[in-house]
């Protein structure tokens, strides 16, 4: 009886690993996506977040793709390079973030938060060490983006 409960136990934590391991494995290819660079749709160009609801979001060749809604998705199978090549066109103007702490909390990037927060706002790229840091951004961008801006500016010096 104590042999199998100990198999028992041994297994389950076997299990608990493996899952925790592929649940860490995701969350790091999330994070090491290029953000979207849009504030549309990759295929219709119409807002993100509007009249369709939330946006799809999805993982293509290393890029973080958004579509208005799921009808795009077609569309967007049909010419998949084209729309690849638009996402890289706009992710040209985007000046990548000269943070390695997080733009709200000052809290290090990767620190125990886990995976930062990464998103694309006003052609800058933002890391934030966690999503619940996002509604602090969002009510204060301005200042927000000035910090950004005098961090880009302190490491061009």
């Amino acid at each position: 009886m104590k042999t199998s409960s100990l198999i028992l136990v041994a297994l389950t934590a076997l299990s608990c690993a493996s899952l925790s391991l592929i649940s860490a494995d995701k969350k790091s290819k999330k994070a090491a996506l290029k953000p979207y660079p849009l504030g549309t749709c990759i295929v219709s160009d119409e807002k993100l977040g509007g009249d369709m609801g939330d946006p799809v979001v999805f993982a293509v060749e290393g890029r973080e793709m958004k579509l208005c809604c799921k009808s795009c998705d077609k569309d967007f199978k049909k010419a998949k390079a084209k729309f690849i090549k638009k996402f890289d066109e706009a992710w040209k103007k985007v000046k990548t973030s000269p943070l390695q702490t997080c733009l709200v909390s000052d809290e290090k990037l990767g620190g125990d938060m886990g995976d930062p927060h990464v998103f694309v706002h006003e052609e800058r790229e933002i890391k934030l060490c966690c999503e619940s840091c996002l509604s602090d951004f969002k009510k204060d961008s301005v200042k927000m983006l000035k910090k950004w801006d005098a961090a880009a500016a302190a490491v061009k010096k």
